[in-house]
């Protein structure tokens, strides 16, 4: 056995040892950085179409919009309501997550005290307050419904109620809001290359591996399409989705999703796939790593409103790393239609002690 076998060995039974006793994890993504740990208000895939705007989030329109990545919009006034811009990030002063569920179980983010169960106001409609201790609160509005009495704690996981519409008729969906001490703050964090603009600077809550997450959204920082024939829908992931019909052979349109992160390694890599506007059986992602390229055929036909896996990739953490589509499918040309929407990229990073790094 050579020395540097044997000095491997070495170094890898130390490191069991130290994670044995330490209890690090060992290759999984990154947890949350507050004093909380959240989980999604509901099971399954559901889609996101509101972020947080850090900008303004007391309802503001001041016509510019910074979502947790730092990426902001400008000229987009009153699109919260009047649905005008096309861009994937419009809710001009919105201090919430919002998600699309129709009359579906709301189920606590995390284990805490029901300290309110009413009408909040028009605004909100009915809503449940949970107090995580901490400093941590979560409302949960426009519910049609409450499962749980006012003062009971609850677990995390337990539904605590049913979505709905109720405040000035909004559409049917989920008004997630997190409070820190009173202040407005973001589950996703702060990612932007500047100071946060919130008052209190966001961390990532989310326990269940969101906070290694890298989403590039359609016409977000990151994408970039070619071509003619485009098409958009608002009943997309973060709202918008793009779409195009198909060709049989000779694509007139293609796009790149490139997650622009620092950190090589592996990457597990999904796509949303709206529930409008995917009926190809077809549509064929090419993803580029370390390794050269790889063919995924998804039939985005069989999914809605899902997040489908294209595997587990090992990227180099620079420009390189995309993922690419286009419009020509083996079908017959304009015989059905592709879903461009959101593609979101987890790291898995490991957390040992600091003799080791992380993936080159």
């Amino acid at each position: 056995m050579n020395v540097n076998h044997t000095c491997k060995l070495v170094m890898i039974t130390v490191v069991a040892i130290i994670v044995t006793i330490l209890g690090y994890p060992t290759s999984h993504q990154a947890v949350a950085q507050g004093g909380i740990n959240l989980r999604l208000p509901f099971n399954d895939t559901r889609r996101l179409t509101a972020y947080v705007d850090h900008r303004s989030p007391d309802y503001t329109y001041d016509g510019n919009i910074v979502v947790y990545n730092g990426e902001e919009r400008l000229n987009c006034a009153n699109c919260g309501e009047a649905w005008t811009n096309q861009g994937p990030y419009c809710y001009d002063g919105h201090n919430a997550v919002d998600y699309s569920l129709y009359r579906e179980p709301v189920l606590a983010a995390a284990s805490g005290k029901v300290t309110f169960r009413d009408w909040r106001s028009d605004d909100y409609g009915n809503s449940i307050r949970i107090d995580h201790g901490s400093g941590y609160q979560t409302w949960y509005s426009h519910l049609e419904s409450f499962s749980v009495p006012l003062n009971s704690e609850v677990i995390a996981g337990q539904q605590i109620g049913v979505s709905g519409n109720t405040g000035r008729n909004q559409p049917y969906h989920l008004h997630f809001e997190v409070r820190h001490n009173g202040s407005v703050t973001d589950p996703f964090g702060w990612r932007g290359n500047y100071e946060d603009p919130l008052a209190e600077n966001a961390v990532c809550l989310w326990g269940d591996g969101q906070c290694s997450e890298i989403w590039v959204e359609d016409e977000s920082a990151g994408f970039t399409k070619s071509g003619t024939g485009w098409n958009w829908d608002c009943h997309g992931n973060s709202w918008t989705m793009r779409w195009i019909a198909n060709r049989n052979s000779g694509q007139t349109a293609s796009a790149n999703w490139r997650p622009n992160s620092s950190y090589g390694g592996p990457y597990a890599v999904e796509v949303f796939v709206a529930a409008v506007y995917h009926s190809t059986g077809a549509a064929k992602y090419t993803v580029y790593d370390k390794d050269g390229y790889h063919n995924v055929v998804v039939p985005q036909n069989s999914y809605a409103d899902r997040w489908v896996s294209l595997g587990t990739y090992n990227f180099w953490g620079d420009i390189v790393d995309n993922v690419y589509l286009n419009n020509a499918t083996g079908e017959s040309t304009n015989s059905k239609e592709i879903c461009f929407d959101t593609i979101r990229f987890r790291q898995f990073r490991v957390y040992l002690p600091a003799i080791l790094n992380n993936y080159p």
